[in-house]
């Protein structure tokens, strides 16, 4: 039995966390897809990794007929929620996800805002196992029509796709490097990150039994240092949000 539990950031790291990256041109690509699919109705929304809960309050505000629920375990965020009633924060685990709520609890939207990544485990392949689990664990919790909305970070190898996820895992999960990975600009040095390409996600998303019923690319990012490029073998360096949906009959 593995009793390996994801890796959490210490306080300082998780200080520097302490912001909302859903901008207003991302917001308004959330907001088209809410009026899309669900607009006047009454609807209920996890955020997974919600920590602050600005995302959730925004939501909140912008839908009266909206209850959120979101989930960190970082007692450090959760503190900062503002109070609302139409609002619950549990401090939790994504690995808890099959254990938190009662079995015909359903929600008709999960957000994963740049969490999956933070999944950490001490092995590259427990890390990745995670991130499927808890995509498959966050579809069953959907409605008959829910969404689930991803927004992350895509790190497309030069030739080899898959290869910059293996190196940046190993090199900021490492304790023994930790203080060099610090000093070049690695605030998740000692935990570790596991970024993917975007090939990478489509795969963990289709073996979820998702299928993406929209994608928006953003902008190349162009401040990554070209020594670093080289040294990790990255290519384009994006992110991207996955709007998904379950798949017929799953």
């Amino acid at each position: 039995m593995n009793n390996e539990v994801i890796r959490q950031l210490n306080n300082q790291q998780l200080e520097e966390f302490d912001q909302e990256y859903i901008d207003d041109l991302r917001w308004e690509k959330v907001k088209s897809l809410i009026d899309q699919n669900f607009s006047e109705k009454r609807f209920s929304f996890l955020d997974i990794g919600g920590g602050n809960g600005m995302f959730a309050d925004r939501i909140l505000q912008n839908y009266p007929k909206s209850v959120a629920t979101l989930i960190d375990n970082a007692s450090i965020l959760l503190e900062l929620n503002r109070p609302n009633i139409r609002k619950t924060w549990l401090l939790a685990s994504v690995e808890e996800l099959n254990n938190l709520f009662e079995d015909n609890t359903k929600f008709d939207l999960i957000f994963f805002n740049w969490s999956l990544h933070h999944f950490v485990k001490n092995s590259y392949h427990q890390t990745r196992k995670i991130q499927r689990e808890a995509l498959i664990n966050a579809r069953n919790l959907l409605s008959e029509n829910g969404c689930i909305s991803i927004f992350e970070n895509m790190y497309d190898g030069i030739v080899f796709t898959k290869l910059p996820s293996y190196l940046i895992f190993y090199l900021t999960s490492s304790k023994i490097l930790a203080p060099i990975m610090k000093k070049l600009g690695a605030n998740t040095a000692g935990c570790g990150v596991c970024f993917l390409s975007k090939p990478q996600w489509e795969d963990i998303i289709n073996n979820a039994e998702l299928m993406v019923s929209q994608y928006t690319d953003y902008e190349k990012w162009k401040d990554v240092n070209i020594m670093r490029r080289i040294f990790l073998h990255i290519g384009p360096v994006r992110h991207g949000h996955f709007w998904l949906s379950k798949k017929e009959n799953s």
